[in-house]
């Protein structure tokens, strides 16, 4: 009986360590690739890098070449590694200054969901559902990222293409609006 349910343990703490073997082994994407070529109603699992902006409005993934396109993440984490780094690095400036605002820009990895535009709803006519183009977040991301783990977290250092300019906030290379992606 006992070497039953010894035998019955190491099996379950095989199949827990497969599990984690085959996540660390999932490729790091493309945050552009991601966004440009997910579809309407698709998502998927991956590990992704980018530059994490967060604000009083919401927070957002983003990267140099993605044409201003930000992905909006949302926080649904099922470990909390990395957690408390993050929400310290973000908040560094505002820390310092005693005030809230928007978060300094950290660079991430981060595994999750990634979710395609949303599909407009069925019960729409079909001229209107032609036209509309429903986003997520309140800044209208055609795309979201629901956050289960925080790989890596670093201070976004200052020659990296998506550091802020020291002086207008809106010049930010990585995060520029760009009318066409919506």
């Amino acid at each position: 009986m006992k070497s039953a349910l010894c035998i019955s343990g190491l099996f379950a703490i095989c199949i827990v360590s497969n599990q984690d073997v085959a996540r660390a082994q999932l490729p790091v994407s493309s945050l552009c690739d991601l966004q440009a070529k997910a579809a309407h109603g698709e998502h998927r699992t991956v590990r992704v890098e980018g530059v994490f902006l967060a604000g009083l409005e919401g927070q957002g993934l983003v990267n140099v070449g993605c044409g201003g396109r930000s992905t909006y993440v949302e926080f649904e984490l099922k470990t909390r590694l990395n957690r408390r780094r993050l929400w310290r690095l973000v908040d560094k400036t505002n820390r310092r200054m005693h005030w809230r605002g928007a978060g300094d820009a950290v660079l991430v990895v981060f595994e999750g969901e990634f979710y395609g535009p949303p599909t407009p709803d069925p019960k729409l006519p079909e001229r209107v559902r032609k036209a509309y183009h429903p986003s997520w977040g309140n800044s209208g991301e055609m795309t979201r990222l629901v956050v289960y783990s925080i790989q890596s977290v670093k201070t976004l250092p200052a020659d990296h293409p998506c550091a802020p300019p020291k002086s207008d906030p809106n010049q930010w290379p990585c995060y520029q609006h760009d009318p066409s992606a919506h």
